[in-house]
């Protein structure tokens, strides 16, 4: 059994880890595959922001949200074990609300009851009140790996004097003295989740499971009826290491390999994982699928607001069955955007300069490798905000036989919009080549001012479309139309080189080799970076009052810095006018670093870390 098709050999080698890594490993593999997705039942996936090994996903017929949160690792007998808590988070609406506990009805019909799911993992008192079911994974690499799911067939709670809730006409009587709080059929409702997940592993291992067993503990409940816990485990491989057998629990059902499969799961997605690739892999052509992903190029000046845009474009088409893949830039040395995306959808990031003379000339192999191993129904690139689009399009119309060319996207901040626009001839650039542009960050902005905005960009560009919106907050079907297939080509500009950054380009861009007239570039406008590195803890007020002395001439300050006292690092932000420290939440790096961007970059550095440390003196 290969389990290197789902796990890197340094994990593997850490049997405990191995097992905990597995169940998410296989739910991303098969979510990046859009068909495959749908067709054992997925509906969307993320990973929670604030807790390592928790996530959250939908499934076929559920109108909820399941959550999976990994609970500890050991290894027993050479064997990796990890368990996991289930919860499923029912729709506001959904039937089955009721019978969850009344708590827990009140707390799904307020807000913010679908942010604090998406972060559930975090959120000890919202995880108890949705608490379903128990998976354990064994694993042993010489032998196979097991899943095992615990759970209630069905959990009662009795409220013994009655539970009374207060309304707007006064106290009301919701449960009566010795009647029932919580009524829930626990292992059939985890079962669509559990489903999905193991026709996941079945698809990743290549290999349909070769034990099932299914048991059941007697008991009693609350209310004195009769209830039981109920075990299923499912095992892969010549001799997986399934769980051991009580001896109060009563065996229901017990399979082995090559006997007919048993009746009550014969219809279950996993059987069918020995076909679902057919030896070509976890590809679309494999299920009949040969649309060809669409291309978003998102650019705009620093600050704008791209990525939280992004991130709402991601979302919108998550819960739409759409997968996203992002290739992403960063001007400087160190990439900060792909870790607050997330890592599953940020699934390329380039760093190491700008956008217009790193990456043209690799596009075409970054792109080629998402679209191998991922399949993505969206391909959107990110461009940093000191990049002329121009640089990339002739390469972008190479790419023709893969891609279906979408939009040239620019987002303007409404805020700096128009003295940017005066200012810096790269900014101009971005909004003469876009055919949908953003006007973002409106709220709080007059309409007059908004207004003169809109005149600046229209005299740049006349045709494009454009919209209002605030945080990057809108639906993209407002911005493409319902289907996103504009079925256009890229705008190829007479010359695409730069030719800037010292460096020579002996190939040809576009309809003219290099030397010919020039396009926009950073260092046109003057503006360079500088990367400072963060080592220890900042005073949190001194950063504040650094960040507030810099000079206009300072476009933007992005990156990740460690604060006294706060437990998680901070992401810093920082824009004329305004900036912020936010947590950051769990993140893959120890890196701590702002990457400065403006004019005379150096000189505004060097009294940042001068204010820096002053104010960390007296404060």
């Amino acid at each position: 059994m290969n389990f290197e098709r789902l796990l890197p050999p340094a994990v593997l080698a850490q049997p405990d880890l191995a097992a905990a890594a597995l169940p998410g490993a296989a739910m991303l593999r098969v979510n990046f595959v859009p068909g495959l997705r749908q067709r054992l039942g997925w509906r969307g996936m993320r990973e929670c922001p604030h807790h390592a090994g928790g996530l959250t996903a939908r499934v076929a017929g559920m109108a909820g949200v399941y959550g999976l949160a990994q609970l500890g690792t050991e290894i027993v007998d050479g064997h990796g074990q990890a368990e996991f808590s289930v919860a499923y988070f029912p729709a506001p609406e959904e039937e089955l609300l009721e019978a969850f506990s009344v708590e827990a009805c009140l707390v799904a019909l307020a807000e913010p009851y679908l942010e604090r799911v998406r972060d559930f993992a975090a959120d000890p008192d919202l995880s108890a009140l949705f608490d379903i079911a128990r998976l354990r994974f064994v694993l042993a690499p010489e032998c196979g790996v097991a899943l095992s799911l615990h759970a209630p067939d069905r959990a009662v709670t009795v409220a013994p004097d009655g539970i009374t809730v207060a309304t707007a006409e006064g106290p009301r009587q919701v449960v009566a003295s010795g009647g029932l709080d919580r009524d829930l059929r626990a292992f059939d409702c985890a079962m669509p989740f559990v489903e999905a997940l193991v026709a996941s592993i079945a698809c990743g291992l290549e290999a349909a499971p070769t034990r099932l067993e299914q048991a059941s503990m007697p008991g009693r409940s609350q209310s004195g009826e009769a209830a039981s816990d109920v075990r299923l485990s499912i095992g892969w491989g010549d001799n997986p290491p399934m769980p051991g057998i009580a001896s109060a629990t009563q065996i229901d059902l017990r399979w082995a390999d090559p006997e007919p499969r048993p009746a009550t799961y014969a219809g279950a997605a996993w059987w069918q994982a020995d076909t679902a690739s057919a030896g070509h892999g976890l590809a679309k052509s494999t299920l009949g699928i040969q649309d060809k992903p669409k291309l978003i190029v998102l650019t705009g000046f620093l600050g704008a607001g791209k990525t939280s845009f992004l991130t709402h474009f991601i979302e919108y088409q998550a819960a739409r069955n759409g997968f996203v893949a992002v290739v992403q830039n960063e001007i400087g040395a160190k990439g900060l955007d792909g870790q607050l995306l997330g890592q599953h959808y940020a699934v390329a990031e380039i760093d190491e300069g700008c956008v217009c003379c790193t990456l043209a000339g690799s596009l075409k192999l970054a792109l080629g490798d998402i679209l191998h191993s991922y399949q993505p129904d969206f391909v959107v690139l990110e461009t940093t905000g000191l990049a002329n689009p121009a640089n990339l399009l002739s390469e972008i119309a190479d790419l023709e036989d893969h891609l279906e060319f979408a939009s040239v996207t620019t987002v303007i901040d409404a805020r700096l919009g128009l003295q940017t626009l005066q200012r810096y001839a790269v900014a101009r650039d971005q909004v003469r080549l876009a055919d949908v542009i953003l006007l973002n960050k409106v709220d709080g902005e007059a309409d007059q001012d908004l207004a003169m905005l809109e005149a600046a960009v229209r005299r740049l560009n006349p045709v494009a479309s454009m919209c209002r919106a605030d945080h990057g907050d809108i639906a993209p079907s407002a911005l493409y139309g319902v289907n996103l297939s504009m079925h256009r080509q890229p705008p190829i500009p007479e010359v695409v080189c730069c030719g800037a950054h010292g460096h020579g380009h002996d190939h040809e861009h576009g309809r003219h080799a290099c030397g010919g007239p020039h396009t926009s570039t950073h260092d046109d406008d003057g503006l360079t970076s500088r990367i400072w590195t963060a080592t220890g803890r900042l005073d949190r007020q001194a950063l504040e009052k650094a960040l507030s002395l810099l000079p206009a001439t300072v476009l933007r300050v992005k990156g990740m810095v460690d604060l006294h006292g706060e437990a998680e690092p901070s992401v810093c932000q920082f824009v004329p006018g305004s900036y912020s420290l936010t947590p950051a939440g769990s993140v893959d790096t120890d890196e701590r670093f702002l990457v400065f961007i403006g004019e005379n970059i150096d000189d505004a550095v060097g009294d940042f870390i001068e204010s820096l440390s002053r104010n960390r003196q007296t404060s």
